[in-house]
């Protein structure tokens, strides 16, 4: 509902803006006439455009400085480029008509556990709303002008690098979607032998992909190159808590708050958070505890069961303890204590001598484990120069309500957020060069990849077994509608099931 309310607003904003072009061009011709030709603006239905020459001279000299360099490149490109065609028309083909099972995997296949059936690897679509959050629509629509741009510069620097006059470069925005553009002389570029031809339609294609493995290197390197201002790969920072969520209170988190541990897992960065929140889930914890402890605490009630099968020794109104269960060692000497028995959660964790749920040994004390379901667990969450947080519930609570950075700052001057947006940015610019580099590839009206299809038709080999060009062109077309109606299908299968989820879930 979200996304359909901003692009309410932003077809608004369009059904504004030509209203007051039209007016304009009606009552103040000449001066508004003036100004959209100085600026290379223009308004349309849905589609701002903005055209400019002053590009040109700055392109023919970066294309200029290193030639023999930027020879080399486009060619590299070229290979690459053919050689990624059949990859990507073969994952358009299966995108197209994968479906994705329903069922969630099971606990052992989610544990790694051997049997683990492979995921087939499809293309998804990303929609804002939909695949991406909203709120980072900002970091999205940078990311694809930045790899719109790069792609048009690649082709207009192999464009001039093979004589090939630019007209012009500009930018489309429709909707709320950027698209650079380079106007090339088509006659000029259609003059071109085969090679040279394809060095420039391949170009934008091959400048995705090396804009997409430069930015992948600046992801992995951001903690690196920014660990003089922050801490990384030592805890992580809450940066914002839900109001919603459980974990807020006197006794639980706080903005700000330096996590460096869950139960017996060192938190050290993003991945490891998640990784100990799912292992606290799977491995429930277990405490040593001394049989003093136990005696001096114990606030047992008749033993009852509960309707989940587990064992309920503790009052109902005693709300902060829990029953558990003596996890008996056979190498060690009979103790005289209970099975079960009720303790106080937060002293038991406070009074133990260590975690005992990977073994149950104990170099000092016994071992206890809590008799509580397999939603939930019991999470002791270390904080810097601050309390234990104890949390009993499910770990997802913390994934859906509480947000972290891995990035901990080493003065108050640097937020978390700044390091957290370059990485965003960076992995949008990473996903989103390579999914254009492999959808301009393929064989469709529109992309790129029709008319490297009908250059590579003109090839002197080609030529020798299929002569007449009126044939070469109907071989193309084919090829080129083969591919569009799977693109049609993938997008089509997309529509669908946002649409499914939207009515039906």
């Amino acid at each position: 509902m979200d996304f359909l309310l901003l692009l309410g607003v932003v077809v608004a904003i369009y059904g504004v803006l030509l209203f007051f072009d039209n007016f304009f061009k009606s009552c103040m011709h000449y001066p508004y006439e003036a100004f959209l030709k100085g600026t290379g603006l223009s308004v349309k239905f849905l589609r701002l455009q903005w055209h400019t020459t002053a590009l040109n001279r700055s392109i023919v000299k970066w294309s200029t400085a290193y030639p023999k360099l930027l020879e080399l490149n486009f060619s590299l490109g070229v290979y690459l480029s053919i050689l990624l065609m059949p990859l990507a028309s073969l994952l358009i083909v299966v995108s197209a008509f994968h479906t994705k099972s329903s069922g969630k995997p099971s606990t052992d296949s989610a544990a790694g556990a051997s049997g683990a059936v492979a995921e087939t690897v499809s293309l998804d679509l990303l929609i804002p709303g939909v695949n991406l959050p909203l709120n980072e629509i900002g970091f999205y629509i940078a990311a694809l002008a930045i790899n719109s741009v790069v792609h048009e510069l690649g082709h207009g620097l192999a464009a001039v690098l093979e004589d090939v006059p630019i007209k012009g470069f500009g930018f489309h925005v429709m909707l709320i979607i950027p698209m650079a553009y380079t106007q090339l002389d088509s006659d000029q570029l259609n003059a071109l032998k085969t090679w040279k031809r394809l060095k420039v339609l391949c170009a934008g294609i091959w400048h995705n992909l090396l804009l997409g493995a430069f930015a992948y290197l600046l992801f992995v390197t951001t903690p690196v190159m920014l660990s003089a201002i922050y801490r990384v790969n030592e805890s992580v920072m809450v940066t914002s808590i839900k109001n919603n969520s459980p974990l807020l209170g006197a006794r639980g988190l706080e903005e700000g708050d330096i996590i460096t541990s869950i139960n017996s897992c060192e938190v050290r960065n993003e991945v490891s958070w998640y990784d100990c929140l799912l292992e606290s889930l799977h491995s429930q914890p277990s405490y040593c505890i001394s049989p003093d402890f136990v005696h001096l605490n114990d606030e047992s009630v008749p033993i009852s069961h509960k309707n989940d099968g587990l064992i309920e020794c503790c009052s109902i109104e005693n709300k902060a303890s829990n029953c558990f269960e003596y996890m008996v060692d056979v190498n060690e000497e009979d103790v005289a204590l209970p099975q079960h028995m009720c303790l106080n959660i937060r002293k038991v964790i406070e009074n133990s001598f260590g975690y005992c749920h990977q073994k149950p040994i104990c170099s000092e004390g016994h071992c206890f484990k809590p008799m509580i379901n397999n939603f939930t667990t019991i999470l002791q969450i270390r904080r810097d120069h601050k309390p234990d947080v104890i949390y009993i519930g499910h770990p997802a609570d913390l994934t859906r309500t509480v947000r972290i950075s891995q990035f901990v700052p080493k003065t108050s001057i640097f937020r978390p957020g700044f390091a957290d947006d370059i990485q965003l940015l960076l992995k949008y610019v990473t996903v989103f060069a390579l999914g254009l580099s492999v959808i301009n590839v393929i064989p469709c009206f529109g992309f790129d990849g029709q008319h490297i299809v009908s250059t590579l038709l003109t090839n002197g080999l080609v030529v020798s077994r299929v002569p007449q060009k009126s044939k070469r062109d109907v071989i193309a077309l084919c090829i080129n509608i083969v591919g569009t109606l799977f693109v049609f299908i993938l997008l089509t299968k997309v529509f669908w099931q946002m649409l499914f989820k939207a009515l039906w879930q």
